[in-house]
């Protein structure tokens, strides 16, 4: 799609109330998808049709979530008010602090000419109201309380547009695509794996990343293997700059590895190169780790064991399972494939070989991974925890009945505490899996091979996830029981 010249302020056009839409027709959806392509391009959020020098009353607008497209909008309620720094693509070097409703009702026609509303609040809210000024004859500058100039960014400014093919599949690689929109890139298609079946129903579900795709109006390609003659031919048509890989799910053959003339990039999570696999979030909590990070790498045929381009560490909190540390992790993955992007189209990516002594592993993980050893201690059991959940789940059994363990607590046997406890222990005391406590003053504590274990959150089998205190008021459980049989 053309990139079309965005209007700058002063231009007449800019200051015209525009007309509505009376046919909604194959020029204005062209129209449409060059505005977008145009805002894109821009690094903007909203573009109104006046900014291109059409008088019509359409905007598009494109936030983290989703893109939309509105013909004759118009604003139906608003509630609440908020001010809020705003800039414009039509006045560039130059921001405002603007007041505007802070929840808004919006009501116009899709592309195909069908009725839509939107119910909006923060950023959408904020920049549907600017666009549909602009329909009006409008500038922020008009509403401003007060305007600050600013600099532009010379990284920017002169930053290449790269045609981009992106392979990911789960909420992990959401970040990075949403990254490599934001930053300018030409996305020409969006490879993700096919729709699989979930729930009770077996019903056919898309990936997060098709997901997130489809809200953008992306292609999307689902090859059953990207190592189909047909697929790789298709890569070969497109001809992209570079392919970006976060979590696909698969290992790229030689054949579309050499298709990209920049080369293949893929975002993985931990500091390459320890832990080398498709679970290295997992594994490194279940391993103590403090520190990990993300990388991006160039891709070769074997498993993430590319030359490295960049890498970030990250703290591990002690608090940090797989989940929170997984959130973390997409985020920062997605804004060091930013600045690797940038460094790529610039020529000046760095390229610095893995050191294979330093290697090491993290496999998927299997059911036997997620048994609980009770020989451990105890400082290992909650490192298991933590690196489970909330999925899959680190479990134990009792009576042959599977208990999910999702949160737990070493507890320091100095404490005082711990000195009441140790000096009623039941019979058998010692023994690795005992059940030392289980009642709502102590919790539920158990005994690990070295040290102790409190137990803080559980699922039973069938049940839900619920804090231990609110499972043994209806658990048979009791100081005596052991755990792991």
């Amino acid at each position: 799609m053309p990139l079309l010249d965005i209007r700058k302020d002063g231009d007449p056009v800019l200051r015209v109330k525009t007309k509505p839409v009376k046919n909604l027709n194959a020029s204005t959806r062209n129209l449409i998808e060059d505005m977008v392509d145009t805002m894109r391009s821009a690094r903007g959020v909203g573009l109104a049709a006046p900014q291109v020098g059409v008088s019509k009353r359409i905007i598009v607008i494109e936030t983290d979530e989703a893109l939309y497209e509105f013909v004759n909008p118009e604003i139906t309620s608003e509630d609440g008010s908020e001010t809020a720094i705003e800039g414009c693509l039509s006045v560039p070097g130059v921001v405002g602090e603007v007041e505007r409703a802070a929840k808004v009702r919006v009501k116009g026609l899709d592309r195909d000419g069908r009725t839509v509303w939107v119910d909006s609040e923060g950023l959408l809210a904020r920049v549907l109201q600017h666009e549909i000024d602009h329909l009006e004859g409008l500038l922020f500058t008009d509403k401003a309380s007060a305007t600050y100039e600013t600099r532009p960014d010379p990284e920017l400014a002169s930053a290449r547009r790269l045609r981009v093919v992106f392979m990911g599949t789960p909420d992990f690689a959401v970040p990075s695509l949403i990254a490599v929109l934001r930053d300018a890139h030409e996305i020409l298609a969006v490879v993700t794996r096919p729709d699989r079946p979930r729930g009770r129903g077996l019903e056919l579900s898309p990936s997060p990343v098709k997901q997130s795709a489809v809200k953008h109006r992306f292609p999307v390609v689902q090859p059953s293997t990207c190592r189909s003659p047909q697929f790789v031919e298709w890569l070969r048509d497109v001809k992209p700059d570079v392919i970006v890989v976060v979590a696909f799910g698969q290992i790229l053959p030689r054949e579309v590895l050499e298709i990209p003339s920049l080369g293949c990039i893929n975002v993985h999570a931990s500091l390459l190169p320890k832990y080398r696999g498709a679970a290295p979030i997992n594994w490194a909590l279940i391993r103590g780790e403090r520190v990990t990070g993300v990388t991006t790498m160039y891709m070769s045929e074997r498993l993430d064991a590319g030359d490295v381009i960049l890498q970030k560490e990250v703290a591990v909190s002690p608090d940090d399972n797989a989940g929170t540390l997984h959130d973390k992790l997409k985020h920062e993955g997605a804004d060091l494939l930013t600045v690797t992007l940038r460094l790529l189209g610039a020529g000046k990516a760095p390229r610095a070989p893995q050191d294979e002594s330093q290697a090491t592993f993290a496999p998927s993980l299997t059911s036997k991974d997620e048994v609980i050893d009770w020989n451990r201690p105890a400082g290992d059991i909650r490192n298991h925890v933590r690196g489970m959940s909330p999925w899959p789940g680190a479990h134990t059994v009792k009576d042959g009945r599977k208990i999910k363990v999702l949160a737990a607590t070493v507890l320091d046997s100095a404490g005082t505490e711990i000195h009441h406890l140790l000096r009623r222990q039941p019979e058998g005391a010692g023994r690795a899996g005992l059940v030392l406590a289980a009642d709502e003053t102590n919790g539920l504590v158990v005994q690990a091979g070295e040290g102790l274990v409190r137990l803080d959150e559980v699922q039973p089998e069938g049940g839900r996830r619920m804090p231990a205190a609110d499972y043994l008021r209806g658990a048979r459980l009791a100081p005596g029981d052991v755990l792991g049989r």
